[in-house]
């Protein structure tokens, strides 16, 4: 699931698979409405990591349990990377990835955040992207976690101008499309 935030951390744009996979409709997941389908013990993480990465300006990581439609609990990985534009390179929010992770009973697991390099989890089946666009923002994801550790970090900034210029692309379609809800 991609999602776009603004500058203060309000969800602009989040993918249709939103929908399918919690149940809030996108109009109930707007600004920060999304907090609500997030386990009650794992809100304060979310929200103190958000809030950090937002001033800081920095991608971020977190690992949290959302409720599903019947109310049991799903591990989740969410992360994203800050959005740049002019003038004078102006933090302007988040273009980010959910993605369900795979239950391990034996694992114990525990809600966490942290700032930095945004480290996707390891592969889980989940439905494809909804779109191209939505597909090229999972690759360019992808592609900006490999650039550090391959020593290609002059590459970064062509990433991020990429990433960028999707997150454009999908606030369009949104805006255009009758199927997905604007968030302002």
């Amino acid at each position: 699931m991609i999602f776009v935030t603004n500058a203060q951390g309000r969800a602009t744009f989040i993918s249709p698979e939103w929908t399918d996979f919690t149940r809030q409709s996108l109009e109930d997941a707007v600004g920060f409405g999304w907090a609500r389908v997030v386990h009650p013990e794992d809100r304060d993480i979310a929200r103190r990591t958000v809030e950090s990465a937002i001033q800081a300006q920095s991608a971020f990581n977190l690992r949290y349990r959302m409720l599903a439609p019947d109310g049991r609990a799903m591990w989740v990985a969410a992360g994203a990377v800050p959005s740049f534009g002019p003038p004078n390179r102006t933090f302007l929010g988040f273009l980010g990835s959910i993605t369900p992770m795979a239950e391990d009973p034996a694992a114990e697991m525990m809600a966490s955040g942290s700032l930095g390099s945004f480290v996707p989890p390891p592969v889980h089946p989940a439905p494809p992207p909804s779109s191209m666009l939505e597909a090229m923002a999972d690759h360019l994801l992808m592609a900006h976690t490999l650039v550090e550790p391959a020593s290609a970090g002059r590459l970064r900034p062509l990433i991020e101008r990429l990433l960028h210029e999707v997150g454009i692309e999908l606030a369009r379609a949104e805006l255009a499309g009758p199927a997905q809800a604007a968030f302002h």
